[in-house]
């Protein structure tokens, strides 16, 4: 079955994965199997599973319980529920049980809303229509990626994802938890490299950190990936505005991601004359190196030019006096790039937002910038 989220770009002749595929707009306006989390009814699915929402609960019910969680700031409070699910401490270990429960019915409640497509739900789809919702219900394996997914957490997500499925006498996707996976967009973004010697810079834009590494291929084979400080991502405020204090935002956020940028840069051990090479992986939905103006906090760059890529490129072949190109590629679909030629497959990234990507059929037929 053809892709429905899979668009063309005539501008640019290349493929591009749609904004319509986010899977953080889908609404439960009505539940198949209810006595399991009646309160998600009618919320998105951004509104019920996020890492800021699971801090949120955690902080809040550690209080009412009297549990000390300040050794851990509001980012790290999901890896309360890994450090705590097998302690002797009963009640932290009650804590975390139940909130690994809570959170994992209802990612398998929002699977299975996908799965069965009720005709209420996708009524409160309207950018939806059958194809989509036919591509989600032929689907076969989905991939947990993302900082929620590792771990004793990411397993008992897949617990429940499958307790909630045979509850509905529904057949479960095949769900796969891939470890490890704090590098997997620069990783996917790697697989991009078409040179047979070159080295690149390749970065990934999150929306809560940035990552980067320096990759090397010899001989037409990845030889070595040098991983260099995570920095910390600022400005994500969703705001879509083109008000002055959004433009401002826009333009410190900018600048930050250009240091960094350039700082990164100078690492590449680049000869006399010879050209940089830049992959980025960003939290946006892109065409060429255009961004998507109405998702996350990367959507403000777009006041600052159409052609952010472009920008890019010429103002750090600017700062370090050679040239340099930059290519951006949805954080989804870089993801998912680690999983190419996997059929019926889609990898789902949980962390602070749903992240969602397809498998390409090869690697060429992802946009190459």
């Amino acid at each position: 079955m053809t892709n429905p989220f899979i668009c063309y770009s005539e501008r640019t002749k290349t493929e591009y994965l749609s904004r319509a595929c986010s899977v953080n707009s889908v609404r439960i306006a009505k539940l198949s199997l209810r006595g399991i989390d009646d309160s998600i009814e009618g919320r998105r699915a951004d509104e019920i599973f996020s890492a800021k929402i699971i801090s949120e609960d955690i902080r809040r019910t550690a209080g009412r319980l009297r549990i000390d969680v300040s050794g851990y700031t509001f980012k790290e409070l999901p890896r309360f529920i890994s450090d705590y699910m097998m302690s002797d401490d009963i009640l932290r270990q009650r804590l975390a049980q139940s909130m690994a429960q809570k959170y994992g019915n209802r990612l398998g409640l929002l699977l299975l809303t996908l799965r069965q497509g009720l005709k209420e739900n996708r009524e409160a789809r309207p950018d939806w229509g059958d194809e989509h919702w036919e591509y989600w219900a032929q689907m076969e394996n989905v991939i947990l990626t993302g900082g929620l997914a590792g771990g004793i957490l990411g397993k008992r997500f897949k617990e429940q994802i499958q307790y909630i499925f045979d509850l509905a006498g529904e057949k479960v996707y095949n769900i796969t938890i891939y470890e490890n996976s704090s590098h997997i967009g620069a990783i996917g973004c790697a697989r991009l490299i078409s040179e047979v010697d070159k080295t690149f810079a390749v970065l990934d834009f999150g929306q809560t950190n940035l990552k980067r590494c320096i990759v090397t291929k010899r001989s037409g084979e990845l030889s070595n990936i040098t991983m260099l400080p995570t920095e910390p991502s600022i400005n994500m405020e969703l705001d879509f505005s083109d008000s002055d204090e959004n433009y401002s935002r826009a333009l410190e956020l900018h600048r930050y991601l250009l240091n960094i940028l350039t700082d990164t840069c100078k690492e590449l051990p680049l000869k006399d004359g010879e050209q940089g090479e830049v992959i980025i992986s960003i939290a946006n939905y892109v065409v060429g190196g255009t961004l998507n103006t109405f998702r996350g906090g990367y959507a403000k760059l777009s006041l600052l030019g159409v052609d952010y890529a472009t920008m890019l490129s010429d103002e750090l072949s600017s700062r370090l006096h050679r040239p340099f190109r930059v290519r951006l590629l949805h954080d989804g679909t870089a993801i998912a790039l680690n999983f190419t030629g996997q059929e019926k497959t889609v990898c789902l990234s949980l962390g602070t937002a749903f992240g969602v990507g397809f498998p390409p059929d090869y690697v060429g037929s992802v946009c190459n910038g």
